[in-house]
């Protein structure tokens, strides 16, 4: 899961691709003994690259939690974050909560119309909003994939989500969980996230420039 300097467009899309599918993974849902392992092994073996100095604190410190929490400790951190309802330490993931201070905001709004214009459409089951951090990446995903196809209108679309909703709002939700003394996990998996993004934010320019 490196990102080596020669890539087709397409190959650097899969690498993309299974970077995103790992961030998602920390937020669909409570750990379990398979994704726990999983994710031991991935941040083992990206441990070992070097890809980017930013990524690779984020992956060093994620190695190293990793090695030194158990399935308990890590199932517990994440009731106290996103699913325990009188948690002190519950954290929103919502983009209009950090840009607007209020969770139905006019970013919800924006992101909407932003999904709208590019007939980019929610599926009905996902109860979470459009500006839910985890709708962001899936969106961010189609778009990626619709760019693999050959899309490049699916490039500036990405520059928009990612400049007026996934980096700030990844950025603030940062800023949140590094005071959380519940958060000692996640707030490296949120580091990992914003340190990506970052990445992915100079690959599409420089992708958009040569284009």
């Amino acid at each position: 899961m490196t990102l080596p300097t020669e890539l087709s467009d397409r190959e650097l899309c899969l690498v993309r691709l299974r970077f995103l599918d790992l961030i998602k993974s920390f937020f669909q849902e409570a750990p379990d003994a398979e994704r726990i392992s999983r994710w031991r092994g991935i941040f083992a073996a990206l441990n070992k690259e070097r890809i980017d100095q930013q990524l690779d604190t984020a992956i060093g410190q994620l190695a190293e939690i990793l090695d030194n929490k158990d399935l308990k400790e890590l199932r517990e951190e994440h009731y106290e974050l996103f699913t325990d309802p009188y948690s002190k330490h519950l954290l929103p993931l919502n983009a209009a909560y950090y840009l607007d201070g209020k969770s139905f905001g006019p970013s919800l709004v924006n992101c909407r119309e932003l999904l709208k214009q590019n007939q980019l459409i929610k599926n009905e089951s996902i109860t979470d909003s459009e500006d839910s951090l985890l709708l962001l990446l899936d969106t961010l995903v189609t778009l990626v994939e619709e760019e693999k196809q050959g899309s490049e209108q699916a490039r500036e679309v990405q520059d928009q989500l990612l400049q007026q909703f996934l980096l700030p709002t990844a950025q603030l939700i940062h800023i949140r969980i590094k005071d959380n003394p519940k958060a000692d996990f996640y707030e490296k998996c949120i580091a990992f996230l914003c340190a990506y993004l970052d990445l992915e934010q100079g690959l599409l320019k420089n992708t958009m420039a040569n284009g």
